[in-house]
Parts: structure tokens; C-alpha cells; sequence
């Protein structure tokens, strides 16, 4: 488009019979014009657009080019060659700003562009793109305006189309995320609602079994015995699950207090805890250093203390236990948890991040399942995501990205 202006200026000078001051051809310059030319005679040939000009001497005549009457739907010199039958032809909301656009290209010598819809008949509003410039005399007075008027109708139909398109999609996200959003929000007011009812009778049953089996366990024979102890065991394990699902519903509904945050650090607390908790076991640990991250501080905690927790947990059967939390470039990047422990059949990947979903019991390791949940949910708020690769008994990696981690550097 930038060699319409001097395409404008050479058909200008054609339409009036004059021609535009010379200058010294710029390096390639006349290649565009060459095909700006060409531009102009397929849109002429195509009835796409004519030219017109409009002098300056106070009399305001107005000359159209036949292309140009063809558009607007008027027979050949039926014109009537004035300026106020000129603007007759344009939409009555768009007379303003067409005057406008012509006389600031006389103001300040220069082309002028101007978009506005016009008056044809015979069919519906249509639209046209304006463009031309104003030629002086010597004198620096203006003589006469000239240029080309092109037939935009199918484009702005196309943009506006376009428009309602993208306005109708957008607001149906709207109506969507709104949804979701109400639906999260009672999901989570239904779990801790759940969550805190049943505590008051898990209390009791637990209460009265352990108070069975303290004071009246000589009444029971030695399966009774069995019986109510996994009725202690199982309320609280019911007891630890509504913990857990708690911990969940408050990851999606507390604040995000976003900052700088030092995975490292927060990976070496976690660690430290974990051996404070079995100080016989022997563990290798490899932390990457200078892991950072821009989120909420306790949450990525509870990120690394489940990752690392899990590792540390399903390599417990192993003399060479071995964990490593780092950060990879491939496939993509990414921060990642890595152990050599048990592993997973990549067949039930599907089910690692759902709530209580397990693939291991919990004689043969302890938990309740929800971590892997409580990982997703909080990566997800970061706006980044979580996955995971492994082998049986050949080891994890569970990998995470999180909204700024495309600019970390190694």
C-alpha cells in the first residue's frame, strides 16, 4: 500500500491533464509503482474502482471517471458534475468526515485516506475506500483534488462478519467461564461443606471404638478384637482423606500471592524434613540450584512437598535411592521431579492426577491419594501444567511448567 500515494499522483495527472513535479526515482521505486499500476488497472478492469476529481477554483465541479459512476449505479454522464451532488452519494453520517479527510489533505499537502460507506443504487449501503491528494500552482495555491475511490463493500462485509463472529465467541466464553467458575465455586463449597459435616460422626465412631477397645476389649474374643481395630484403622483413614480433601478445596479457592520465589530453597526444606523423618534411610539427592519461579510461595511448596514426598516414598524399597529435582530444556521446558523408585504402567497415566486415585495400595505404600490432585490444581492456577513419564520398577519423572518458566534460564 505505501505505492498508492505516488500511483494516486500519476493517475491524478492523467485525469487532469497535468502532470505531477519530477523527482529523482528512488531504489526500487519504480517496481512499486510498476505494480501499483497494475493494481489499479485489475481493479478498473474488474469494476472494483474509478477515479474523480474535484477542482478548486470555487466552483466546485466534480469529474467522475464512467468506472466510477458504474459503481454507484448512475448512467454514463448522468452526473450532474456538482460537489453537493457528490456528497448526495455518500451515507449522510459519513458526509462529515469525508470533508474533514479532503480538506486536511489540502491543509497539509499531503495524500489523504479516508474509509466511508456510500449511496448506490439500485442495491444496499456500500463501502468505499478514498484516496488521493490536492495539486498546487506555483504559488503554493491548490488547484484541484484528484484521486481514486475503490468499491470496499465485500471486505467490510467480511471484517464485520469478522466481528459479530468473534463478539458472539466471545461472549459465549464469557457464558462458559462463568459457568465453569460458579460450578468450581460450588463444587468446592460442597466438598469443605461435606468435609466439616462429617467430621462431628467420624469423631464418634472413632471415639466409641477406641474407647471399646481400651475398656471392654476383654468382653470381645480375638476376631472381634480384629474387627474393631480396622474400624479404628478405617476412621481414620476416612479422617486423613477429609483432611485431605480440605487441603484441596482451599488450593482452589485462597488468594495468589504472587512473587519471587527460590524453588531451590523451598525443594531443600522439603528434603531436610523427609530426612528428619527417617534419618536411617539413604537417600542421594540431587536439587538443581538457582531453580526459581515467579508464584505463590506456599503453594509451590505443597507442589515440591508432594513431588518430592512421592519420590522419596516409592523409592523406599531401594538401597540406591536415588531423587533428583532439576530443569530440562527437552522436549520442552520444564521443571522436574525425577526417582528411580517403583515407577507406573504409562497405561494408567489417566488416573495419576485424579482425587483418591491410586495405583499402589496402602499396605504397600501409605497415602490417600489426593497430592497428585492437589499438584494439578496448584499448576494449574500458575497457569502452567503438569505431566508424567515412568517405567515399572524402573523409576518417575513428573514433570511441570509454570507461567514464567519459558524464560528461565539454566
Amino acid at each position: 500500500m505505501s505505492a498508492w500515494p505516488a500511483t494516486v499522483a500519476v493517475l491524478g495527472a492523467a485525469v487532469v491533464g497535468g502532470h505531477p513535479r519530477r523527482k529523482r526515482a528512488r531504489p526500487g521505486a519504480t517496481a512499486a509503482l510498476t505494480e501499483s499500476n497494475e493494481h489499479l488497472r485489475l481493479a478498473l478492469a474488474a469494476g472494483e474502482m474509478g477515479t474523480w476529481t474535484r477542482e478548486l477554483d470555487g466552483e466546485g465541479r466534480v469529474l467522475l471517471s464512467p468506472e466510477l459512476e458504474a459503481i454507484i449505479g448512475l448512467n454514463p454522464g448522468e452526473f450532474p458534475g456538482t460537489e453537493a451532488a457528490l456528497f448526495e452519494l455518500i451515507h449522510p453520517e459519513d458526509r462529515e468526515l469525508v470533508r474533514q479527510a479532503l480538506a486536511r489533505g489540502i491543509e497539509i499537502k499531503s495524500d489523504y485516506d479516508v474509509e466511508f460507506r456510500f449511496l448506490p443504487r439500485g442495491r444496499p449501503v456500500g463501502w468505499m475506500l478514498g484516496r488521493g491528494r490536492a495539486y498546487y500552482d506555483e504559488a503554493g495555491k491548490p488547484l484541484r483534488q484528484t484521486g481514486v475511490a475503490i468499491d470496499i463493500t465485500a471486505r467490510k462485509k467480511a471484517e464485520l462478519e469478522i466481528s459479530r463472529l468473534n463478539a458472539e465467541l466471545e461472549r459465549r466464553v464469557q457464558e462458559r467461564t462463568a459457568q465453569l467458575e460458579a460450578a468450581n465455586q460450588e463444587l468446592e463449597a460442597f466438598a469443605y461443606s461435606v468435609s466439616h459435616d462429617l467430621r462431628a460422626p467420624l469423631r464418634s465412631i472413632r471415639g466409641f471404638s477406641e474407647v471399646l477397645l481400651e475398656s471392654h476389649a476383654n468382653q470381645l474374643d480375638a476376631h472381634g478384637q480384629a474387627l474393631l481395630r480396622r474400624a479404628c484403622e478405617s476412621s481414620n483413614r476416612m479422617s486423613r482423606l477429609i483432611d485431605d480433601l480440605l487441603k484441596l478445596s482451599r488450593v482452589g479457592r485462597c488468594e495468589l500471592h504472587w512473587q519471587p520465589v527460590s524453588l531451590t530453597a523451598l525443594a531443600e526444606g522439603v528434603v531436610a524434613e523427609l530426612r528428619k523423618s527417617e534419618p536411617r534411610r539413604a537417600v542421594e539427592v540431587v536439587i538443581g540450584p538457582n531453580l526459581r519461579a515467579e508464584g505463590d510461595e506456599h503453594l509451590l511448596s505443597l507442589v515440591l512437598d508432594n513431588l518430592l514426598g512421592n519420590a522419596w516414598k516409592f523409592t523406599g524399597q531401594r538401597t540406591d535411592a536415588r531423587i533428583e529435582f532439576g530443569f530440562t530444556a527437552e522436549p520442552e521446558p520444564a521443571f522436574f521431579v525425577r526417582d528411580n523408585g517403583v515407577g507406573f504402567d504409562m497405561k494408567y497415566v489417566g488416573k495419576l492426577f485424579g482425587v483418591f486415585q491410586r495405583l499402589h495400595t496402602a499396605d504397600e505404600f501409605p497415602g490417600t491419594g489426593s497430592g497428585l490432585a492437589t499438584v494439578q490444581r496448584v499448576i494449574k492456577r500458575h497457569r502452567g501444567r503438569v505431566w508424567a513419564a515412568g517405567i515399572v520398577n524402573q523409576g518417575a519423572t513428573f514433570y511441570f511448567t509454570l507461567s514464567d518458566t519459558q524464560d528461565f534460564e539454566l
